[in-house]
């Protein structure tokens, strides 16, 4: 079962986007701020990480920085929806970027791209 960390400060996105991965066979992990957030990503592995940018403590940013070097794919979703922050956001190492308010089937549908490309889909 694949793992997936979640996070997200605003707590009904957040078990929105859980609700439906678990419905699908993923086992979802969430986190509400950024310090929380660095703390799981230091204890444990996930196969992919949906990330805020905007949050309390740590932003989605620095988080970023932190797991791109674990090798783990990251999806950006956010409501930071301007060009420069997209172009930001993949530049530094984001492998997709999903701008809220998002339908969650293709939040879903870009899951299971991003783990496709990175080898990780069943």
């Amino acid at each position: 079962m694949l793992k997936i960390l979640i996070v997200e400060d605003e707590k009904a996105i957040s078990n929105l986007i859980d609700v439906n991965l678990t419905a699908l066979g993923y086992r979802c992990y969430c986190a509400y701020d950024g310090r929380e957030a660095a703390d799981m990503i230091e204890e444990n592995t996930y196969d992919l990480v949906l990330l805020d940018i905007m949050l309390p403590e740590i932003d989605g940013y620095e988080l970023l920085e932190y797991v791109k070097y674990q090798g783990t794919p990251v999806i950006f979703v956010t409501a930071k929806g301007a060009l420069e922050d997209k172009i930001k956001g993949l530049r530094m190492g984001a492998d997709d970027y999903l701008v809220k308010p998002f339908q969650i089937g293709e939040l879903i549908a870009r899951v299971e791209a991003v783990l496709r490309r990175s080898g990780k889909a069943d």
